[in-house]
């Protein structure tokens, strides 16, 4: 018999309806009361959830047209500005926790040199840059490109040092794949979440994003279990 792929779990926006493999959308745990759902960017809440893309317009389609409403069954006024910051506040400390489990893990490359050896040894998985990073950022972004590995765009210096211990870290690399599609994820979501105006969190090279597939259904809402 011919082993059959696994297929992904697709879940519907409650914003724009638009349905996509779970791991694009970022999940609202529901609660009986305000503010009625909470952030579950891990997914790791149990009860009902409601899916929404990682996109400040989504979340204040889902918040004022209904889309939450219907999860918890009745009308209810929701603060979509309130939601977004706070599925932004967890991600962050998500995108903190998984650099450092990279560093502790020693599955990251800290510092110019030695990304620029990640690179020549193709130890790289993804390529991280301060977002005030200057000198040789984009020598380093081109050679990512030409392996076919995604760049993320982090904050600045300062503080991507001050998660290593160091006074500044311009760039770095992971060498983890899990590790690095988590990062990947968390970073796309956290650019369309930030406040217009923000600094560009993601900047992808050389590698594509997954097509997404459409559908004019209900959004999902489901019922979940802690792991």
């Amino acid at each position: 018999m011919i082993a059959m792929a696994p297929t992904k779990a697709v879940r519907t926006c409650a914003g724009c309806r638009e349905q996509r493999p779970r791991e694009a959308l970022v999940r609202l745990a529901v609660v009986p009361e305000p503010p009625y759902v909470v952030p579950d960017a891990r997914g790791r809440l149990g009860g009902r959830g409601v899916w929404v893309h990682g996109d400040r317009k989504c979340v204040e389609s889902a918040a004022r047209k209904g889309g939450i409403a219907r999860s918890l069954r009745r009308p209810v006024k929701l603060d979509p500005d309130t939601i977004a910051d706070g599925i932004v506040r967890q991600l962050e400390r998500r995108l903190e926790g998984l650099l450092l489990g990279a560093y502790r893990a020693r599955k990251v490359a800290v510092g110019t040199d030695a990304v620029r050896e990640s690179l020549a040894e193709g130890r790289i998985r993804l390529l991280c840059a301060a977002e005030d990073a200057a000198g040789r950022r984009e020598e380093l972004m081109a050679a990512a490109e030409r392996l076919g590995k995604a760049c993320v765009v982090l904050g600045p210096k300062a503080e991507v040092g001050r998660l290593f211990g160091r006074g500044e870290v311009a760039v770095l690399a992971i060498e983890d794949v899990g590790i690095a599609a988590e990062v990947n994820r968390a970073s796309a979501h956290l650019a369309g979440l930030r406040p217009a105006g923000s600094v560009p969190h993601k900047e992808r090279v050389g590698a594509e994003e997954s097509s997404s597939v459409r559908g004019q259904v209900e959004p999902v809402v489901e019922d979940q279990r802690p792991e």
